[in-house]
């Protein structure tokens, strides 16, 4: 058997640039307030009373939401454990609303409902929590959405750190999935018909900001990718370089998207952010561009296109160096003792990597190849973005809502009759709408359910032409 001779010019990449293009961001996820003493059978109890269905789905809520704030209470979080109470809770909420909205008249309370919670997208620098309270419904709706979304995104990050980037993958995709409707659905539609839209614009939390949301989308999108390319790396045997360096280049563009919305839609509420959060991002864009070059250079070479292979090899190492300004090319700085700590070996064996290949590179070109080596990569030599777009649509469950109002109420609203006849003309006749019926008679609700179904060909469509 003859050995294989090693070749110094196409050597393996390194597990360095592994850890480095699948690096992801741990969010805290948004708290209910522990003091909130909130009850729905309390607040229910005259407009529910004589309804079965409503007394039974008023207590369940009630029942899952004490799940969640226990689950939110436990010292060692289960982010499974939580994401099955929210996803158990929200048909419920979003039941007791439709019930609400379709009937406004009946559903007088017994007590105030006041929602208090404290973000989780949100970095306050004071030890004291700042809890944000609302009285609308659709701020619960909302902030258990985005509970569940970032959820979601920490089974993601768990399955990241074991190795598992298929399901790690498909984790951040469910939370993109959330976020992109509460990014193009819930939350504009609630801004749209509230009549406090400006005065909350700067004081509500992030989680109910739409440019918020729909950044977070870009975002999940962008790490559901990242794992994606995590998943081809640890295949062995040679990847297919042109494409690795295309999804790379689509995960920069994704983290740029995220920037741009933010910094546009919502600056104070990205002001806001944890500071090490932004300077990953920072340095995950230059990551990801310097990894797209890379890949590029190892596929000119293997094409034997050795001089634009050096100058993209070149480049990919300008990219990884330490920019020396805030707006420079480059890594952010690495302070001592900063979030960027932990990455600093693997940064040091991608840049010798990168400088012992370019020198083998050179060094045959100049005795074999004599190619000219351009400044810079030629525009049609350079590659063009790949994004998957891998966003699970999240549907949220429509019950049809639930009875309200007292007897005396719904008799005094049908004269003329009494008794037993009375009675079941009542449960008959005088019940809520069904949802498809209350969405079919509102012209509002009729027309955004047609969107809800071209959103969701639209992203059908995509999915299947990438």
């Amino acid at each position: 058997m003859v050995d294989s001779v090693y070749d110094s010019s196409a050597p393996p990449h390194p597990d360095s640039i592994l850890r480095l293009v699948s690096a992801v961001h741990r969010f805290s996820i948004p708290y209910i307030n522990p003091s909130d003493q909130l009850k729905f059978d309390a607040s229910f109890k005259t407009c529910a009373a004589g309804h079965k269905s409503t007394l039974a789905v008023i207590r369940e809520a009630d029942d899952r939401r004490q799940e969640i704030k226990k689950n939110m209470a436990d010292g060692k979080l289960s982010h499974a454990a939580l994401s099955k109470a929210l996803q158990e809770y929200i048909p419920l909420i979003n039941q007791i609303l439709l019930s609400c909205k379709f009937q406004p008249e009946k559903a007088r309370l017994d007590q105030r409902l006041v929602f208090s919670w404290y973000s989780g997208i949100e970095h306050m620098k004071s030890k004291k929590k700042h809890y944000f309270d609302s009285e609308a419904l659709m701020f619960e709706l909302v902030l258990v959405l985005a509970t569940l979304a970032l959820s979601e995104s920490n089974l993601g990050c768990d399955a990241c750190m074991e190795g598992k980037f298929p399901e790690a993958s498909r984790q951040f995709s469910k939370a993109a999935g959330v976020f992109q409707l509460l990014g193009t659905d819930i939350v504009p539609n609630w801004m749209a018909n509230s009549v406090q839209h400006a005065e909350m614009e700067h004081e509500s939390l992030a989680e109910t900001r739409v440019g918020v949301c729909v950044a977070f989308t870009s975002l999940f999108m962008a790490m559901s990718q990242q794992m994606a390319v995590a998943t081809i790396l640890v295949k062995p045997g040679t990847p297919n370089y042109a494409l690795v360096g295309k999804l790379c280049l689509g995960i920069a563009e994704d983290f740029d998207s995220f920037v741009s919305t933010l910094r546009s839609k919502n600056p104070v509420h990205m002001s806001r952010m944890d500071p090490s959060f932004l300077t990953l991002i920072t340095f995950s864009i230059n990551v990801q561009r310097a990894s797209s070059l890379y890949f590029l250079a190892r596929s000119l070479w293997s094409a034997c296109e050795y001089g634009v292979a050096i100058s993209a090899l070149s480049e990919a190492m300008v990219a990884m160096r330490t920019r020396t300004s805030p707006t420079g090319r480059g890594l952010p700085e690495i302070e001592p003792n900063g979030p960027l700590q932990s990455l600093l070996v693997e940064i040091k064996d991608f840049r010798q990597h990168m400088t012992d290949m370019l020198s083998s590179w050179e060094r045959d070109n100049q005795l074999v190849y004599f190619e000219k080596v351009p400044p810079s990569v030629p525009a049609n030599k350079g590659l063009k973005a790949i994004q998957l777009k891998k966003a699970d649509e999240f549907l949220l469950e429509m019950r049809d809502p639930l009875p309200l109002g007292t007897l005396t109420e719904e008799l005094s609203m049908s004269p003329g009759r009494n008794g037993a006849d009375e009675m079941n003309s009542i449960r008959r006749d005088d019940g809520p709408p069904s949802y498809n019926e209350a969405m079919t008679s509102d012209s509002h609700f009729s027309g955004h359910q047609r969107s809800d179904s071209d959103l969701a060909r639209e992203l059908h469509a995509k999915l299947n032409a990438e």
